[in-house]
């Protein structure tokens, strides 16, 4: 179901994975998450976001628009998202 991924979203101490059909929380930390995910299907573009490739819509400057919803990418992820 990894592919079901829209975006990954950090709330604290949990990580709010957004899919297709529904939202799942996890303690799992971004670290974790970007070992187990290929980088072929989601990608670090925030320290608080990853983001599912195949869902972006469009890319506005420094945001992506995916799902209705507007993500940062930080100078951090920019070079590398771009890529």
């Amino acid at each position: 179901m990894l592919n079901d991924i829209i975006y990954i979203e950090g709330m604290r101490d949990y990580r709010r994975i957004h899919t297709i059909h529904k939202k799942i929380m996890t303690l799992q930390n971004f670290g974790e998450l970007e070992q187990i995910i290929s980088t072929s299907i989601v990608c670090r573009v925030h320290k608080s976001y990853m983001v599912g490739l195949n869902k972006i819509e469009s890319v506005e400057r420094s945001r992506i628009k995916i799902a209705d919803q507007l993500i940062p990418i930080s100078e951090t992820y920019r070079e590398l998202f771009f890529q």
